[in-house]
């Protein structure tokens, strides 16, 4: 069976690095997209486990649509009565054309739907498909005249762990957190500080990973509850995710924050996550943070945007962290941040290099005149930097 996990634009290395430590060849690659071929059991696995991803999707079914009649045809030759019961409502939530014939986004979507649900009416012999049940989310994309329908599995997305009951403005989306962890080249053999942990994102994501805790063991599945879906493999999979969790590893991770009610979320949150005894959480200003171990790694997604009025603000932010990154010379630092130029108080550090998948930073020890290594990542309508440099004497990578 052939699937597609959907992921930020930017992280598709990451993904690819996930799937490969599954077991899993990762196939093509496009913006915000990783393919990849695998069984039921696999699939399972792939749900339960990835952090980086936000939904995943079957290809169920791919055909000509040079015009509706093609269109209608091949939605109806699809083995609909697999995914959709008869007390489930069939939704086409996207259609997208390109380079195609057809084009008119609301046509391409009742078509589709007509075409389904004439199909499955015939095969549960009802003259009509339930209008308000749970839903059965699919896409369509057609390109150059063939479309391809996806089948969303997850109900929804991967990213909700079901830990974040009180978020605070803006938060990093647990996804992409896990991804800035990756990107990184954090180990859990180092510490980890976040000084704007806000709601407790990043050393959330940061301990679950540390204690190999799986992202979707609190969750559950809309491939599940489909007639020829994996309920079963599910199960096993968490299972099999349970016995793996390692609550005796020595690790380090603490958050603080100024405000003490994102204080209170991030604690609410690790509780509910179940690594709330596994992360010290502190009232602190970055600008007055001190370093409680000789070296580790800063993650932060410092208060920006939507959570600062004005640039000029965040300026005055990033300008105060000179002193910051001074106190913490021996620790990798990584921001993630609004803007693409960043990281003047970066000194004589040199830039970090990206390992695909997070399995721990290779060094090449090279001056760069204190520039940084910087990821560009996309989600939604929202643009993100993450800003890597090293410490002056950096932690080896063993």
């Amino acid at each position: 069976m052939h699937f597609s996990a959907s992921c930020a634009v930017g992280i598709e290395k990451v993904v690819a690095g996930e799937l490969e430590r599954f077991g899993i060849e990762p196939g093509s690659r496009a913006a915000g997209r990783v393919g990849f071929e695998t069984d039921s059991a696999g699939l399972a696995k792939v749900l339960v486990g990835l952090r980086t991803v936000d939904r995943g999707f079957l290809e169920a079914g791919v055909f000509p649509a040079k015009d509706f009649d093609e269109l209608f045809e091949g939605f109806q030759a699809m083995p609909w009565e697999r995914w959709v019961g008869p007390r489930d409502r069939l939704v086409i939530e996207k259609a997208k054309s390109l380079q195609s014939t057809l084009s008119a986004q609301s046509s391409i979507q009742a078509v589709g739907q007509k075409a389904a649900y004439d199909r499955l009416c015939a095969k549960y012999g009802v003259g009509r498909m339930p209008e308000t049940a749970a839903s059965v989310m699919t896409r369509v994309r057609i390109e150059r005249d063939v479309a391809t329908v996806e089948l969303d599995l997850c109900g929804e997305a991967l990213s909700r762990r079901g830990y974040r009951k009180r978020p605070t403005e803006a938060p990093l989306k647990e996804s992409v957190a896990a991804a800035v962890l990756f990107l990184s080249g954090w180990r859990r053999s180092f510490p980890l500080y976040d000084p704007f942990c806000g709601s407790g994102t990043i050393p959330i994501e940061a301990a679950l990973y540390a204690f190999d805790i799986a992202p979707g063991l609190g969750r559950g599945f809309s491939w599940e509850h489909m007639p020829d879906g994996g309920a079963r493999d599910i199960a096993l999979a968490k299972e099999q995710a349970r016995n793996a969790v390692n609550l005796d590893r020595d690790v380090m991770i603490a958050g603080s924050d100024s405000d003490q009610a994102a204080l209170d979320s991030a604690l609410a949150n690790a509780g509910l996550a179940g690594v709330g005894e596994r992360i010290r959480f502190f009232r602190a200003r970055a600008e007055e943070a001190a370093p409680f171990a000789e070296r580790g790694f800063i993650i932060a997604d410092p208060p920006y945007g939507k959570r600062l009025g004005t640039p000029e603000e965040a300026d005055a932010l990033y300008a105060s962290l000179n002193a910051f990154a001074d106190r913490f010379s021996r620790w990798e630092l990584c921001f993630v941040v609004d803007r693409e130029e960043f990281g003047g108080f970066a000194g004589d550090r040199a830039p970090a290099e990206r390992v695909p998948g997070g399995r721990g930073p290779r060094r090449e020890a090279k001056p760069s005149g204190g520039a940084w290594k910087k990821t560009k990542i996309v989600d939604g309508a929202e643009t993100r930097w993450l800003h890597r440099a090293i410490a002056r004497s950096a932690p080896s990578s063993r």
